[in-house]
């Protein structure tokens, strides 16, 4: 990689890690237009959309629709922001010219803030008292607290033990004690973080690299859909047992009402809101327009069709697993994220979201290599 081409790639995982913590500001937006924009190569969107017209299709179209609905009803500026970045996105990671080396470079910040995570985590756990997080309270009809993380919020703490987990699996480390101690740290902190949805998508990952599902094309898409199969029915089986997964059973019941509505057209630009809702209670989840299923989110937002247009790109991109001899990291990372999206995930993590679209991106590619 030429020296040039090293800073932006740095420059943009710089930015994306910023925006973990300092959001949407006057700083931080032109600065990520600027470090994508760097990146950028009208070329490599013409490939993107010749090797995944569905996606490209489901872009167009989903834009299409939420613009009409613009027009109709009434949409606030957060849900603006969020849907914004997630065509920023979309567009601008097509166009980047080294995929695979992008991904690579975000890994060592997803690294870095596990860093500052587990810190946190420990810390909180020996009784410090720490000025940028808090001490976690437990849920009700939870046994023990959920550890917040240097961004004081749990789910963020799962996520980046997640990923940094997802992405360690495929380090090349001769000292296997080294590596499975450090596999334990992040594991502890997955733990610490008590988001169980990130159990079952690890769970998935490791199945995807310990028996190379990634060779056995109907045996990764039968597993696959014996995931999201399974924690559906378990979700339903336990709502008695588990306050999360009786919120989170409701919240998918009361998202199927709205988007029976609107079955085609969906209703447009929507997002969650919690900052205007932070207890957490049904009422106030379902407030904050809640979904706990980006993918009910999509039929919510755009009609039924488009989100099982989004469900196809899914299908046929682990279809194309088939193409790699040897494990890469963007197919247990595509798997665990695509995964999320069922019972969770977010596009209003820019991280996550970047991870995700070079995934997408770099598999479709690399099936036409």
């Amino acid at each position: 990689m030429k020296q040039t081409e090293y800073i932006e790639y740095l420059l943009f995982g710089l930015t994306i890690t910023l925006f973990q913590f300092a959001g949407y500001s006057v700083l931080t937006m032109p600065l990520l237009a600027f470090s994508a924009l760097l990146m950028f190569s009208p070329e490599k969107i013409n490939l993107q959309i010749k090797v995944n017209p569905i996606f490209t299709f489901f872009l167009v179209g989903s834009m299409l629709i939420g613009l009409v609905n613009l027009i109709f009803r009434d949409t606030k500026l957060h849900s603006l922001l969020m849907w914004g970045q997630f065509y920023f996105f979309a567009i601008m990671l097509a166009g980047v010219r080294d995929q695979l080396k992008l991904i690579t470079m975000i890994k060592y910040f997803v690294y870095t803030i596990f860093v500052a995570d587990i810190g946190s985590n420990l810390l909180l756990a020996l009784g410090y008292n720490l000025p940028w997080t808090h001490f976690p309270p437990i849920r009700p009809g939870e046994l023990l607290p959920r550890f917040p993380g240097v961004k004081s919020n749990s789910l963020y703490s799962g996520s980046i033990s997640f990923l940094a987990l997802c992405f360690f699996i495929h380090e090349d480390i001769k000292n296997r004690w080294m590596k499975w101690s450090l596999m334990g740290l992040m594991f502890v902190n997955l733990l610490l973080a008590g988001s169980f949805r990130y159990y079952i998508t690890l769970a998935a990952v490791v199945m995807v690299y310990v028996l190379k599902l990634y060779r056995k094309p109907h045996t990764l898409l039968a597993t696959y859909g014996g995931f999201v199969i399974g924690v559906v029915m378990m979700t339903a089986m336990t709502t008695n047992i588990s306050k999360s997964n009786e919120l989170r059973w409701k919240l998918w019941i009361h998202t199927l009402g709205l988007i029976e509505k609107s079955p085609l057209w969906g209703e447009g630009f929507f997002f969650q809101n919690l900052r205007e809702h932070a207890i957490f209670s049904y009422h106030n989840l379902m407030k904050a327009g809640v979904t706990e299923s980006t993918i009910l989110l999509f039929a919510l937002c755009f009609g039924v069709p488009f989100a099982i247009i989004f469900l196809l790109v899914v299908y046929n991109t682990l279809r194309k697993f088939q193409h790699y001899q040897l494990y890469s990291q963007e197919l247990g990372l595509f798997v665990g994220l695509t995964l999320d999206l069922f019972w969770g995930g977010s596009i209003d993590n820019c991280m996550s979201l970047a991870i995700l679209l070079l995934s997408t991106y770099q598999i479709n590619r690399h099936a036409q290599v």
